[in-house]
């Protein structure tokens, strides 16, 4: 609870230091057209794809009207393929039903056979322009519950924020990712909380999001990202970039490890190309563990590449050296109680950041790949893991798409030699697949069919409620059905 609070007078100390300069700013220095910051694209709905009534008013309707993407480099946002042209403030909301067909539902009860679950959810994209202001706020809360009563009941919240202010020679972003979920986001139904419920992602890196790449016990948990962001020009070329973050990861009906993260990074970006960018930076990370004695500082130096074409490709990809510091022993699992520190440990290593978009034709792509200190997923007193995904869509026809991805995660724990005895960490290794198919009736509805593979094994033994062994097979089977309105102009 002590948490939550801090995250709470954090987030509002954040909101009143920051909404009294924006309005001092935006009375003291107008921006004149051309040079403000183009603005942070509305979020297309999965389900939007029957939305495009060809209308001219600058409403979301023709994925093809694409401005070029103006995040920085060392920013705490992906490159995309470009931001959606929108001269108007709308709204549009969006109401969705999933049924699910599952072989093991997580659950901490005794039943370990299949199960059936409904997830009803609602929800809103809104987008307003003003001034040199530009706001996005995406949010969907609902309930997934158990149809059988053989598991408990889930609550389903995610919302995303970004407003990002222009002014003379710079940028003020404000973001924010928070979800309370029933279950882990990586490879499972609200992964991305995107594809079955209807709402995007602000697309932040994959260090500021917390790791959940280990599949638990189903039980509640509040995932959050608060992180503000300084972009300053110099010159047409070079910017600096600062970024603060701090994320927060909870459990509530589980006794997993809850912890957070302060974090701070400066990158120096120069683009050598109207296409091509480098740039280095520097960040660091601090993990602490409400529940667990157990403290990490981390330290990575980057340096960074990345292209974009708007429209067809974006890429980008960060490495550099690694420096971690963190207290010893580290016993490595959840079971490990209030541990007993005896002192500290310290080793160099590397870390990577990479993501790929690309648009064919007819085909979408997408690959990413993570490599660095983690906090451990709940599971683990801090981990080094390694994520990777990829996606991959097109129209089969006129009225069908068709969609698959697939992620691995591997989380090895730290691994301390204490006192004249080696104790080697668990890793866990965890795959997901997805493949979908969706069509569209009419002009704001949406049916959907899609099948999900999770498999996860390990060196030793886990538990993933009633079920114990050093491996896990699930599937699932899931129907869905959607409504979305037209973006409504305000």
């Amino acid at each position: 609870m002590r948490t939550l609070q801090r995250t709470s007078w954090a987030v509002l100390c954040m909101m009143l230091i920051i909404a009294p300069i924006a309005r001092a700013q935006q009375q003291s220095q107008p921006v004149p057209a051309d040079q403000a910051a183009p603005p942070i694209p509305a979020y297309r709905s999965p389900l939007a794809s029957a939305a495009n009534n060809g209308d001219d008013d600058g409403l979301p309707g023709d994925p093809s009207k694409l401005n070029p993407d103006s995040r920085s480099l060392t920013g705490a946002q992906e490159f995309t393929l470009g931001e959606l042209a929108s001269k108007h403030s709308y709204w549009q909301p969006h109401v969705n039903f999933t049924s699910t067909l599952d072989s093991n539902g997580l659950s901490s009860t005794t039943n370990t056979g299949w199960t059936t679950w409904s997830t009803f959810n609602g929800g809103i994209d809104l987008h307003r322009i003003s001034g040199n202001s530009n706001l996005s706020l995406l949010y969907s809360g609902g309930a997934s519950v158990s149809n059988d009563g053989s598991s408990n009941n889930g609550i389903v919240q995610s919302m995303q924020f970004a407003e990002r202010i222009g002014f003379r020679r710079a940028t003020l972003s404000l973001l924010d990712q928070l979800s309370y979920l029933p279950e882990n986001g990586l490879g499972s139904q609200f992964d991305n909380i995107g594809t079955p419920l209807g709402i995007g992602s602000i697309g932040l890196q994959p260090g500021l999001i917390p790791g959940q790449s280990i599949l638990t016990t189903r039980g509640q948990r509040l995932s959050n990202s608060l992180v503000p962001e300084v972009d300053v020009k110099l010159t047409g070329r070079t910017s600096l970039t600062f970024v603060g973050s701090y994320t927060l990861l909870h459990f509530f009906d589980n006794a997993l490890l809850n912890y957070y993260n302060v974090g701070f990074s400066a990158g120096y970006n120069h683009q050598i190309t109207r296409k091509d960018t480098i740039a280095v930076s520097y960040s660091f990370s601090a993990f602490r563990y409400s529940n667990f004695n157990q403290s990490i500082d981390d330290q990575v130096v980057f340096l960074s590449y990345g292209r974009r074409v708007t429209g067809k490709l974006a890429f980008q990809i960060a490495a550099g050296p690694d420096y971690t510091s963190f207290a010893m022993p580290i016993t490595g699992t959840s079971n490990a109680g209030t541990g007993t520190l005896s002192g500290s440990s310290s080793h160099v290593s590397w870390a990577l950041n990479t993501s790929l978009t690309y648009q064919l034709r007819r085909i979408g792509l997408g690959l990413s790949y993570a490599h660095g200190v983690s906090g451990g997923s709940g599971v683990l007193a801090g981990s080094v893991a390694d994520t990777v995904s990829g996606s991959a869509s097109r129209p089969l026809s006129r009225t069908f798409s068709g969609n698959w991805s697939v992620s691995y995660g591997r989380n090895n724990g730290l691994t301390v030699n204490g006192p004249g005895t080696p104790t080697a960490n668990q890793t866990f290794d965890y795959w997901s697949s997805n493949v979908g198919l969706s069509h569209p009736m009419g002009r704001t509805m949406t049916l959907g069919l899609s099948y999900l593979f999770q498999y996860q094994n390990s060196n030793a033994a886990f538990c993933v409620g009633p079920t114990c062994g050093s491996s896990l097979v699930r599937h699932e089977i899931l129907f869905t059905l959607g409504w979305h309105d037209h973006p409504i102009p305000f």
